[in-house]
C-alpha cells in the first residue's frame, strides 16, 4: 500500500512538471506588416504561438495613438477595442493610419497574462501635412533673410520752440542733431510754447512730453522731453529746459487823478480817501497808472453817486496779488448845511443892533479920550 502511495505521488510530481515545461517554454511571436508608413496607410499586425493549448485568455493586445488609427476588420480570437484577449494559437488585425499634422509613432504590445512578459512593435507614421508645413516654414525663413534690416536711426531733423506770442525762442546751444540737452529763457509775460520737430527717418516715431501744452511755471525750469524711437526700438531724449521770470508783485498805482476833485492827491501806501465833489456830480472820471507795466485794474461802485458811497479800485499784480484804493464820496452840501447857522446869525437884526450900538460906544469913548 504504502509503494502505490508513492508511486501516485511520484506520477503527480511527473505530471506537474510535465504542464509547467509546456507552459513555461511557449512563446509568443509578433511582427508589423511595416514599420515605416506614410499617414492613411493600412498596417497589419500578426502573432503566433503554436504552443497555446489552455481555455481561457493568456494574452492581451494593445496600441499607443488609438486616436490616430481605425480598426479595419476583426482577426479570429480578438474582441474589444483598444484592449484585445486572445487565446488562438495565431491572429492578426489591420489598422488604418490618419493624417495629422505632424509625424507620430504606434507602439503595439502583447502581454502574457500567465507571466507578465511583454513584446513590442514600433511604426513610424510619416504625414503628408508635416512635408507641407515644413516646406511652407521653408519658404517663410527664407523670406525673412531677405528682409531689409530695420532702421536703428533715432535722430531729430529739425526743431524749434515758438512761444505763446509767436515769436521765436532761441535755444542755447544752437540744435543739432547730435545734441540732446537745450536751454532757453522767457519773459514773465509767455505763458506757453509750442514746439516743432521733424524726424530724419520717417519710419521712426516721435513722442512730446505731456507737460508741453501747460503754462509754464514762472520763476522756475520746465523740463520738456521730446523721445524719438527708431524703427528697429533705438530710443534717444532730447531735452529742452525752458525758465519763464518771475512773475512782479507790485500792485500799486503810480498815479490817480480825478476830474470832478481838482484838488485829489495819490500819497504812497494810502488807500483810502475822502474824495470831495459837487452834489451834481453821479460819476467819477478816473485817470490812472500801474505801476507795473503787467498789472490789471477794475473799477466798482462808479455810478450814482450820493454822499458816502464808495468807489473801488482793484489793482492785480502779475502775480496775483491785490491791493484796494477805496474813494468815500463827500457830497457839497455837506458844507452847505454847516454854513448856514452862521449866516443866519450874521442877518438877524437884533445882532446887528447890538454890535452896531457897541461900535458906536468905542467910537464915543475914543472921542472923549481925545477932548480930554
Amino acid at each position: 500500500m504504502k509503494n502505490i502511495k508513492k508511486i501516485c505521488l511520484l506520477v503527480s510530481l511527473i505530471l506537474m512538471f510535465t504542464f509547467a515545461g509546456i507552459i513555461n517554454v511557449k512563446a509568443i511571436n509578433m511582427s508589423a506588416s511595416s514599420t515605416d508608413i506614410n499617414a492613411g496607410s493600412n498596417v497589419t499586425v500578426n502573432f503566433s504561438d503554436a504552443s497555446i493549448s489552455q481555455i481561457g485568455p493568456l494574452y492581451e493586445f494593445s496600441y499607443t495613438n488609438s486616436s490616430n488609427i481605425e480598426r479595419d476588420g476583426n482577426p479570429v480570437g480578438f474582441s474589444g477595442f483598444d484592449k484585445l484577449s486572445f487565446t488562438s494559437e495565431t491572429g492578426s488585425i489591420t489598422f488604418k493610419t490618419k493624417d495629422i499634422k505632424n509625424n507620430y509613432v504606434i507602439v503595439f504590445s502583447i502581454k502574457d497574462l500567465n507571466n507578465n512578459d511583454i513584446k513590442t512593435v514600433s511604426v513610424n507614421v510619416k504625414t503628408k501635412q508635416t512635408t507641407t508645413s515644413t516646406t511652407t516654414t521653408t519658404k517663410k525663413e527664407t523670406t525673412t533673410t531677405t528682409q531689409a534690416v530695420k532702421s536703428n536711426n533715432a535722430n531729430l531733423k529739425t526743431l524749434e520752440v515758438i512761444a505763446s506770442d509767436d515769436s521765436n525762442i532761441v535755444l542755447s546751444p544752437k540744435f543739432s542733431s547730435d545734441i540732446y540737452d537745450y536751454s532757453a529763457t522767457v519773459d514773465a509775460s509767455i505763458k506757453t510754447i509750442s514746439i516743432n520737430a521733424t524726424m530724419e527717418d520717417p519710419k521712426s516715431n516721435m513722442v512730446i512730453s505731456n507737460n508741453a501744452t501747460n503754462e509754464l511755471k514762472a520763476g522756475e525750469n520746465n523740463k520738456i522731453t521730446i523721445r524719438v524711437t527708431a524703427e528697429d526700438g533705438t530710443e534717444k531724449d532730447y531735452v529742452i529746459n525752458i525758465r519763464r521770470e518771475a512773475l512782479t508783485a507790485d500792485a500799486t498805482l503810480k498815479s490817480l487823478s480825478i476830474k470832478e476833485c481838482k484838488d485829489f492827491e495819490l500819497k504812497e501806501d494810502k488807500f483810502s480817501y475822502d474824495v470831495k465833489i459837487d452834489d451834481s456830480v453821479t460819476k467819477l472820471t478816473i485817470d490812472y497808472v500801474t505801476s507795473d507795466e503787467n498789472s490789471t485794474v477794475s473799477i466798482s461802485g462808479n455810478e450814482d453817486l450820493e454822499d458816502g458811497s464808495k468807489v473801488k479800485i482793484l489793482v492785480t499784480a502779475e502775480d496775483g496779488t491785490k491791493k484796494e484804493y477805496v474813494l468815500t464820496i463827500v457830497k457839497s452840501t455837506k458844507e452847505t448845511k454847516k454854513a448856514t447857522p452862521n449866516i443866519t446869525a450874521e442877518k438877524n437884526p437884533l445882532i446887528i443892533m447890538g454890535l452896531s450900538m457897541i461900535a458906536f460906544g468905542l467910537i464915543g469913548g475914543i472921542v472923549y479920550v481925545i477932548k480930554k
